[in-house]
């Protein structure tokens, strides 16, 4: 279970969800005609769900049509397209799918089509011909996965946040690209001493375990430069900006990649950098409800490791984050213990937590010994721990990241949809 595994599993859970079907504006859907009722009205059946719809134009019941949708007054209202006589418009068909769209009937335009159509993810012209600029020649079933998500979450679709994403599911973990970066630097004699301090102090880490693992974990976030963006949005004085930037690692190296160093230094500084973009746009916030993942590298006994953090929960009237209720989940690779999660939920300030592991029964033991001193020391921060489980890990144990939900048209009463 190392991160490549984790993001994997993530990626094919937001593909896979049972969720409500939520017409977008400029999408293409395949529904059929399943009931004709007075007044032209009818019902219509798009996937696994059924509609009323108003019809301005007579069709014929248990036939399919393809419909495009637009978004009038928070109505969702279906446009049949214009079939091509000589072109089936079956949903299978992909090339009269493509016909329609006028877009070019090539092997990577039908493979991205029928993985979205079958994922019954959304279709816009506009999106596939985004999509179309920069889509890998070798296109397979990761590289889908990682478009999915991108339309999944409404992110751009840009090559930028395709190959952010991608940095997520290959490629090596921090811990890994700080040493490779810093060694390279020493060998060109490449003097960034703000740099070298930094990736310095990353690689070191925090050692878990001690007093202050709470301020090690949010002095890591900053080092690495996961609110980056955020910060620049605050509008801090131009000279405390300045300072704060060479304190993070993200806009240190987006500096580096305008210099004159080696191509070796720009593609590890790069794979850094789209490694934290990656994160930052797996993470959201959708009100008050937030999610933050990331990967950071600490130090348990000793042994550096790449963490894997997962935060679930929801911010206060105030802006701040509720401690009183959240879950939190450790994803972990121990050199010993190997695959490891530490499983964290806390419902007003009473906690419960699993520790999943295959030797779990040699683990219990020794949880049970630190049992009343974890209880002491969380009863000072004010929280009450109510148990600490040990099981085996499972092929169920996937991460619990959800992918974001579209922006729904609202509610309202009568006809579904106009056709």
């Amino acid at each position: 279970m190392n991160i490549n595994h984790i993001v994997q599993n993530l990626f094919q859970e937001n593909l896979f969800s049972n969720k409500a079907l939520e017409l977008r504006d400029g999408q293409l859907v395949y529904g059929k005609l399943t009931k004709l009722f007075p007044q032209q009205m009818a019902e219509v059946q798009i996937g696994s769900q059924k509609m009323f719809a108003n019809l301005t134009i007579p069709l014929m019941v248990d036939q399919s049509y393809w419909f495009q949708v637009s978004v009038t007054d928070d109505k969702p209202v279906l446009k049949v397209l214009t079939q091509v006589q000589e072109v089936s418009a079956e949903k299978g068909n992909i090339k009269g799918l493509l016909q329609q769209l006028q877009l070019p009937d090539v092997k990577e335009n039908r493979l991205l089509m029928s993985y979205l159509l079958s994922n019954n993810l959304p279709i816009t012209k506009e999106s596939i011909m985004s999509i179309m600029e920069w889509l890998p020649s070798s296109l397979g079933k990761q590289e889908l996965s990682i478009i999915g998500l991108m339309l999944e979450r409404e992110l751009p679709l840009t090559k930028e946040v395709f190959n952010s994403l991608s940095s997520l599911q290959t490629g090596k973990g921090f811990s890994a690209l700080i040493e490779e970066l810093k060694q390279q630097l020493s060998a060109h004699e490449i003097k960034e001493p703000n740099l070298n301090n930094l990736l310095s102090s990353l690689r070191e880490g925090g050692n878990i375990g001690e007093e202050n693992n709470v301020d090690i974990l949010k002095a890591i976030f900053q080092k690495i430069g996961y609110s980056f963006e955020a910060g620049l949005l605050k509008r801090a004085p131009m000279g405390e900006e300045q300072a704060s930037n060479q304190e993070m690692l993200k806009p240190i190296l987006l500096e580096l990649m305008g210099k004159d160093v080696p191509v070796a230094v720009k593609e590890t500084a790069g794979q850094l950098i789209d490694k934290v973009t990656g994160y930052q746009l797996m993470s959201q916030q959708t009100g008050p409800i937030m999610q933050v993942i990331a990967e950071i590298p600490l130090r348990f006994f000793n042994q550096q490791v790449d963490v894997t953090v997962q935060y679930n929960g929801r911010k206060t009237t105030d802006g701040k984050v509720d401690s009183s209720y959240c879950r939190i989940l450790f994803y972990l690779e121990l050199a010993h213990l190997k695959d490891t999660v530490i499983d964290i939920t806390i419902q007003n300030r009473i906690m419960n937590m699993s520790i999943l592991n295959d030797r779990a029964s040699e683990i219990m033991p020794m949880i049970k010994q630190a049992d009343e001193p974890l209880k002491d020391k969380l009863r000072e921060l004010e929280y009450q721990l109510m148990s600490v489980h040990a099981r085996p890990l499972t092929k169920e144990d996937k991460p619990l990241w959800s992918s974001q939900q579209p922006i729904q048209v609202k509610a309202y009463k009568g006809v579904d949809i106009k056709i």
